[in-house]
């Protein structure tokens, strides 16, 4: 290796200059020396396997050989950061509502409208509801309310379907029951079922898994519907016009009542109608006024939110798995075959009816009815979700799956069928002889809905499009009981206890006094001792301080 020399010392005032090292042999003449070089340029380039010393340049203070260093750039001092008073991050956002992930609030600008629903619903239960009673106070009610969430779906834009329209019809015709019949007990079935169809026509929906939803949205969205209406209500402004709305009803009240008590201060029928319309003021009305305007006005609350906004129903996109055709066909035969196996042997006191009876030693109606036909009503409601089960798991892949459902399934079907008959023949019989009672009459109207069900379950399983089956299940439920209000039950279950004493001389009075208005008009065809003392018995039990929201039909007449 060659000596490099060494440099001088350079006075401390000197500029900082370039020292030229020596040129390497094999640098090309009139290169520039004062461009720094790459010690890799240089690698392939020594003698004896020794690389050439790389050029530098040389700065002041800085001791020889080494690699020329920029001097330091000086940097502005760091100003200091104040120190955050709050969060060094975003402050975090508020959670949504838990259920909003699947079901969003409707927007706000709905809330007054909501808000007035709500209110219609309210005060309408307060002023019309009778509690004491069947009575016209039902159908004001449905009428009231279907008025306010009218107003809430007009607000909505939402398009009309025929299917909450016949919803919404067969609840208003189910309320109206209470104004024409007396039976309690006819009455409670038609109201609990009125809410039935009153939540299928708010939700909508056809599927067993929309109608699932529909039982449970309004009580959701009546509690999420109230921070959400407070929230509403907070944005009006004076110029807003569901603040107009509430204050010019609230003007209309005073006006009523200014105007009403002047209109019965001068006149005494004017005020016995006033009178008559108001009920008194107690402890009682009012503790009735506040839970009736609570309950139902939360109802409605809940109605009207979810009207504006129905929750989304979401069908699985996933594919359902199906069994093998062994896994499923071979229990459906089976099936099958015990029922049809029970059939064959029981054909004669299955299907016999007063004449197996008559002709069979030690055997009584009673023997009879009761012989099998609970357990024959328990298989008859066991079998359908079997069918359904075999629809919804059975593969369809092939015309020959198809055709095998549709036989097993459809075979299965009509042998139920055939067991719901022979429920309805034991019935019949029991009740021809032992008479008419409202169990009796009620069990036989779910059976003959039961056989209805079943044909359309057969009709389903033609085409294997079962869409519809579930709201037709439920429609016809709601169409049973109309039609059980409209031939009047318990003057029917009258009728042919009278029409049995005639045959038999037996007559079950005390029975009969236990029934309301209703069977009066049947008991005109009763000797004149035992229809007095029917007759007097029951309209005794009538109340005398039965209100205007308690008229009724029945009992109208009867008195």
């Amino acid at each position: 290796m060659s000596d490099k020399p060494s440099q001088a010392p350079q006075p401390a005032d000197a500029a900082e200059r370039e020292v030229p090292p020596e040129t390497p042999a094999e640098t090309a003449p009139g290169a520039e020396q004062d461009q720094p070089v790459d010690a890799s340029d240089n690698a392939d380039g020594g003698t004896d396997g020794e690389s050439e010393a790389t050029p530098v340049v040389a700065s002041v203070g800085l001791p020889p050989m080494q690699p020329m260093q920029s001097p330091p750039v000086p940097m502005a001092p760091i100003a200091q950061q104040p120190r955050p008073t709050g969060w060094a991050y975003p402050p975090p956002q508020p959670m949504p509502p838990m259920f909003d992930g699947y079901w969003l609030s409707p927007n706000v600008s709905g809330a007054p409208v909501a808000l007035l629903a709500a209110l219609i619903g309210g005060v309408a239960a307060a002023v019309f509801l009778p509690l004491d009673s069947p009575g016209i106070g039902w159908p004001l009610l449905g009428l009231a309310t279907a008025a306010g969430l009218f107003l809430v779906g007009r607000k909505a834009e939402r398009k009309v379907h025929i299917g909450r329209l016949l919803w919404a019809g067969a609840a208003l015709l189910l309320l109206a029951v209470c104004a024409f019949r007396a039976a309690e007990w006819l009455s409670a079935l038609c109201v609990m079922t009125a809410a039935v169809a009153g939540m299928l026509a708010v939700s909508g929906g056809r599927s067993v898994r929309a109608f699932a939803m529909a039982a449970v949205a309004i009580p959701v969205a009546a509690f999420r519907a109230v921070p959400w209406t407070v929230r509403g209500v907070r944005g009006l402004g004076p110029g807003k016009g569901g603040l107009r709305l509430v204050l010019s009803l609230a003007v209309a009240l005073l006006l009523l009542v200014i105007f009403g008590a002047l209109f019965a201060g001068a006149d005494d029928n004017f005020a016995d109608l006033v009178w008559a319309v108001l009920p008194s003021l107690d402890a009682e009305t009012l503790f009735r006024w506040t839970f009736l305007l609570a309950f139902f006005g939360f109802a409605a609350l809940g109605a009207a939110f979810t009207l504006l906004r129905p929750p989304v129903r979401t069908e699985p996109t996933v594919e359902v798995k199906t069994l093998r055709r062994l896994e499923w066909a071979l229990p459906i035969g089976l099936l099958v075959a015990l029922f049809a196996a029970f059939i064959a042997v029981q054909s004669t006191p299955m299907f016999g009816g007063g004449e197996h009876v008559q002709n069979t030693e030690r055997l009584t109606y009673a023997g009879y009815a009761r012989s099998g036909f609970w357990q024959l009503m328990v298989v008859t409601i066991l079998t359908l979700p079997i069918i359904g089960g075999a629809a919804r798991w059975a593969p369809k892949r092939t015309r020959f799956d198809r055709n095998l459902l549709r036989g097993l399934a459809g075979m299965l079907a009509v042998l139920t069928l055939l067991i719901v008959v022979s429920a309805l023949i034991r019935m019949w019989a029991y009740q021809d002889a032992y008479g008419y009672t409202v169990m009796r009459l009620l069990v036989m109207s779910c059976e003959l809905w039961l056989g209805v069900v079943y044909l359309l379950v057969i009709a389903a399983g033609v085409r294997l499009r079962a869409s519809w089956l579930p709201a037709a299940v439920v429609g016809t439920a709601m169409a049973a009981l109309l039609a059980l209000a409209a031939i009047n039950p318990e003057g029917l279950i009258a009728e042919r206890n009278v029409a049995r004493f005639q045959a038999t001389g037996k007559l079950d009075d005390w029975y009969l006094m236990g029934l309301s208005t209703d069977v009066l008009p049947a008991l005109r065809n009763l000797p004149d001792p035992q229809r007095a003392e029917i007759t007097a018995d029951i309209i005794e039990d009538l109340d005398d301080d039965t209100t205007w929201r308690s008229w009724n039909l029945s009992r109208h007449l009867a008195g």
